[in-house]
């Protein structure tokens, strides 16, 4: 359910995209410095945003540098990192442990489950520092896990609670801006699960797993205007916040960048359309000649 939140890389500055690049790849070095070489691998670009969106409004003091890695090893790459994006790799562990631990309950997946153990650790400390934070997501996934087992016949059910998780997310403190914050995460996290819930509806059919899209009898070419209305909080609550620097970046991403998971499930699925229209016609010919 994570990877929605990406940059429309062709409408970016060059300089937009170095500093975005930047913000990705620091926020790779806080997690492996705060939580070991393998929660690197759990990096996400829906967490970079929360790290843009947050240094926007309250303007930390930022450290930069360039430095190789093991994805990089042979050229210098620029990274930029404060306090916030600290928080991030925090949360990018919550979020990680909590999802594996429901893919195995899900799935049975065991690379899912043998995550879930290595990050047991790392997960009380983040939960010691973020209680609050731990608390909400542990209680929407619990929650979600319930809703989609009852196969609850509401479509906003399960996506409801994705949206209390992200606005637990976006509210790092209980302060002025929360309230804002609270509904820029809630109206996101409502978008992004409806979104995946579109991405899967054909395997979610075929394996009889529970959808929201498939609940309101919808094909993903209809679900544009649900979309739409999900993410209108978002839009709504973005305007009214102060978010001066990246504001390009930001911009990009909430308008243009999210569309990009639905424009891509429909162009797979338009291009599996012309496949089995090819393939069909081909078996035309091929019983007209016999």
């Amino acid at each position: 359910m994570f990877g929605y939140v990406r940059p429309d890389l062709t409408t970016l500055t060059e300089g937009e995209q170095a500093r975005y690049r930047s913000v990705y790849c620091g926020l790779c070095h806080a997690l492996g410095k705060r939580h070991g070489q393998l929660s690197r691998l759990m990096l996400t670009y829906d967490l970079t945003y929360l790290t843009l969106f947050l240094s926007s409004l309250y303007e930390p003091e930022e450290a930069t540098g360039e430095a190789r890695c093991l994805p990089h090893p042979v050229k210098k790459h620029a990274w930029a990192a404060s306090s916030i994006t600290d928080y991030a790799a925090d949360m990018t562990i919550a979020l990680t442990y909590h999802k594996c631990r429901d893919d195995w309950a899900d799935d049975r997946s065991l690379p899912a489950k043998a995550t879930a153990a290595l990050l047991k650790k790392h997960y009380a400390h983040v939960k010691n520092r973020w209680p609050r934070q731990c608390a909400a997501i542990e209680a929407a996934m619990e929650e979600q896990a319930e809703i989609e087992k009852r196969r609850d016949d509401t479509p906003d059910a399960a996506p409801a609670c994705f949206g209390r998780l992200m606005a637990a997310l976006f509210v790092m403190e209980a302060d002025f801006w929360a309230p804002a914050l609270a509904a820029f995460g809630d109206s996101l996290g409502r978008y992004i699960y409806m979104l995946d819930a579109v991405c899967d509806q054909e395997k979610d059919s075929r394996k009889g797993s529970y959808n929201p899209v498939l609940l309101m009898g919808r094909e993903p070419e209809d679900m544009r205007p649900t979309l739409e209305m999900l993410l209108g909080g978002a839009s709504v609550a973005f305007e009214r916040l102060p978010l001066v620097q990246d504001e390009g970046i930001l911009r990009n991403i909430l308008y243009s960048g999210l569309w990009q998971g639905y424009d891509d499930c429909l162009r797979r699925r338009e291009k599996a359309r012309m496949k089995k229209r090819n393939k069909d016609k081909e078996s035309e010919v091929d019983g007209h000649g016999e």
